[in-house]
């Protein structure tokens, strides 16, 4: 499948996004994201969701393709959307509205993230703060300058602060992190400790790996 897929989701919102959508694209209004998509003047191509939060705008005035499911299901508007997503093809999805509100929400999609890492998939989860995605028995890698790329979810290391890495396993091991200020070689974290909380970037490249197991990594952003 060419392109990526956006979920526009009901949480945080704010105008400045990475990447807005270009026609290869796929953008999925989720409950009362069709509100936030209509607000950064984009069409979506998909309507999903039980509509329990959409605020402004009937999502039946239009002619936009709806999936709509009841209130009491075992997945979320946001998962029922990953997992199109992905039985679509998608290699690399971009995920706003995701955090913010409600705690459990973000968790949530939180979780999400190492759910689409492990069906071979990068998902990235932008806020006004921060990028996070999950990286499973492989590598993510930041370059030092460049134009915003919507395949790699990250604008370039340039634009970031601090980076934190997590590890969703209980164990990931071979964590090898090169180019930051605090780098690792062949090392193992756990979910019990937060050894890679708070490192930083430089004016180097950089690339974190994990030979087995699954990382969350969140960068934080600069936008303003």
């Amino acid at each position: 499948m060419k392109g990526v897929c956006y979920l526009i989701g009901a949480g945080e919102r704010f105008d400045n996004i990475i990447c807005r959508p270009d026609s290869d694209d796929f953008v999925v209004a989720v409950d009362g994201g069709y509100d936030y998509a209509l607000q950064l003047g984009i069409t979506p191509d998909l309507l999903m969701g039980d509509f329990d939060s959409t605020e402004q705008n009937d999502p039946k005035n239009n002619r936009i393709p709806i999936l709509s499911f009841p209130p009491e299901k075992d997945y979320t508007d946001m998962m029922l959307a990953a997992k199109k997503a992905v039985e679509d093809g998608f290699k690399t999805i971009l995920i706003y509205g995701g955090t913010g509100g409600r705690i459990d929400h973000t968790f949530a999609n939180i979780q999400l993230l190492s759910w689409i890492a492990e069906k071979g998939r990068r998902a990235y989860l932008i806020d006004n703060h921060y990028t996070m995605t999950a990286i499973k028995d492989g590598r993510l890698n930041f370059l030092s300058s460049g134009d915003a790329d919507k395949y790699s979810g990250f604008v370039t290391a340039e634009g970031y602060g601090y980076i934190s890495i997590f590890s969703l396993s209980d164990v990931s091991e071979g964590v090898t992190i090169k180019g930051l200020k605090y780098n690792a070689d062949n090392i193992t974290l756990n979910r019990l400790h937060a050894l890679g909380t708070s490192n930083e970037f430089t004016d180097s490249d950089c690339s974190i790996d994990v030979k087995k197991g699954c990382l969350l990594i969140a960068a934080q952003t600069r936008r303003h």
